[in-house]
């Protein structure tokens, strides 16, 4: 095997010349009837890259917080807060990057992820309930039309679709026990009622125009 050393490339066989730059390459033959016909390029491995620069600039943050926390504003919880800030944005942005090859997968993660980070956001501002009275309805709802609109975009993928559907039906029900619980109350309550009122009439949507993918897909997932 061959390697260039302008453009790294490494063939297979042996050339005279890169096939990607053009380069002489050393020690070449004077004949290239052996050599391969595509040039093997290294893969990059960016994901660690991403959590390489992420880490350091996380690190960073927490650091000059620290700093301007304690020498400027130590009797002020803004350090808690940008703690919590941090370490969401780190988590999302490396889930992110190590799903990204699932559009699926990685938007219900971020969801996840979303409605997990607010439960701290909201007991450090004095617990006003609006982590799990307006984020989880919302998020429900919103990954309840996203899966629902991808299955009719791509309906080659209309199972795996209908399969994380049924999981963000999860959210639905949670909401539905902290409303008929009592649990929400005012405006939030009115979210409740609209995030289940949507997941309902998708889920009916799915078992009427669907319903033959979409209990095959329920079935699998009861067997696993």
């Amino acid at each position: 095997m061959q390697h260039c050393p302008v453009c790294g490339v490494r063939t297979d066989g042996e050339r005279k010349r890169c096939p990607l730059c053009g380069h002489v390459l050393p020690d070449a033959p004077e004949s290239e009837e052996s050599a391969g016909v595509f040039p093997v390029i290294p893969v990059r491995r960016t994901y660690d890259m991403i959590f390489r620069i992420s880490t350091f600039a996380a690190v960073v943050i927490l650091l000059a917080a620290a700093v301007i926390h304690l020498l400027y504003l130590p009797h002020m919880p803004i350090f808690t807060m940008i703690i919590l800030g941090t370490v969401g944005a780190w988590i999302t942005v490396n889930v992110g990057a190590r799903k990204r090859k699932n559009i699926a997968k990685i938007i219900l993660w971020e969801g996840i992820i979303a409605v997990l980070m607010c439960l701290p956001w909201d007991w450090t501002t004095g617990w006003h309930g609006w982590s799990w009275g307006y984020v989880l309805p919302v998020v429900s709802a919103g990954l309840a039309i996203f899966y629902f609109v991808m299955g009719i975009a791509d309906s080659r993928r209309l199972g795996t679709y209908a399969g994380y559907f049924l999981i963000t039906l999860c959210g639905t029900a949670a909401v539905a026990v902290l409303y008929f619980t009592g649990h929400m109350t005012g405006l939030a309550a009115h979210f409740g009622l609209l995030s289940m009122a949507v997941s309902l009439v998708l889920l009916l949507a799915q078992v009427i125009f669907r319903g033959k993918h979409f209990f095959s897909e329920l079935g699998r997932w009861v067997h696993l």
